[in-house]
């Protein structure tokens, strides 16, 4: 992943910030003014103040990240925070120049995702119709939907990839369905296609052709709760302990007949 064009040349441009630091570190700075702890009024203060707070930052959220994708997202993240902040104290010119670049990157290279559809069902609606809500279908479904635009959907992947390596089924089978490209889909199930919603990703579980349970779910006046869900919450809200159990029981009880 790490290979990948978007990850590369975003660590390739925050590590220029290497060479651009001797450039500015004994020029007077553009800005002064900590926002928190009064003045600081040279370079290296600046850079140990927020080299402390991305470090920080960066660390806690890498450590409750759903997934290592997602760690790795954090880590550069907070990296690209230090660093434009960094350029701001040196010059709101270099800050544009950075906050340019890293959205070239973003634009020409976007975050790669995934390939969910080598451990997951490729789904349409109508293969959901026929395979997944058939009345009395006696096959379990977990069914991952997600827009491949959505960044929190391309840091969850890995996690219901792996949910599907351990849970996986003849009896108890995982899909995924791209609601960015169907979105009358995305709509019936009142899911929001925003680049930044909250109902996104979203785990559903069907169960004899019937929802039974959904994360993040629909409580109070419309609202959400669940969002942020890890695979320990995916195990324990979809009972998938017992369904994998389940599963294998009436997969040897057909073999025995």
């Amino acid at each position: 992943m790490l290979g990948s064009g978007y990850y590369a040349l975003n660590i390739a441009l925050t590590a220029t910030y290497v060479v651009v630091r001797e450039n500015y570190r004994h020029k007077p700075l553009a800005s002064q003014n900590m926002l928190i702890f009064g003045e600081v009024n040279d370079f290296e203060s600046w850079e140990r103040y927020l080299g402390f707070l991305c470090g920080m930052y960066g660390l806690f959220r890498a450590y409750k990240a759903r997934s290592r994708q997602a760690a790795i997202a954090s880590l550069v993240d907070y990296a690209q925070i230090f660093v434009a902040v960094m350029a701001l104290v040196c010059s709101p010119f270099l800050l544009a120049y950075y906050v340019i670049a890293y959205l070239l990157i973003y634009l020409l290279f976007p975050q790669p995702m995934l390939p969910l559809h080598e451990r997951l069902d490729k789904l349409t609606p109508e293969a959901v119709l026929d395979d997944v809500r058939t009345p009395g279908c006696d096959t379990t479904w977990v069914i991952y939907h997600y827009a491949p635009y959505h960044r929190e959907c391309r840091l969850v992947a890995p996690v219901v990839a792996d949910l599907a390596a351990r849970y996986a089924t003849d009896r108890l089978k995982f899909g995924a369905l791209d609601v960015g490209e169907f979105t009358k889909t995305a709509q019936r199930l009142g899911l929001d296609l925003s680049a930044v919603s909250p109902s996104l990703p979203a785990l559903i579980l069907y169960d004899k052709g019937e929802e039974v349970a959904r994360l993040p779910y629909k409580r109070g006046r419309g609202g959400l709760a669940g969002g942020g869900w890890t695979g320990k919450d995916v195990v324990k809200a979809f009972e998938l302990d017992m369904r994998y159990t389940r599963s294998l029981q009436k997969a040897e009880g057909k073999k025995a007949q």
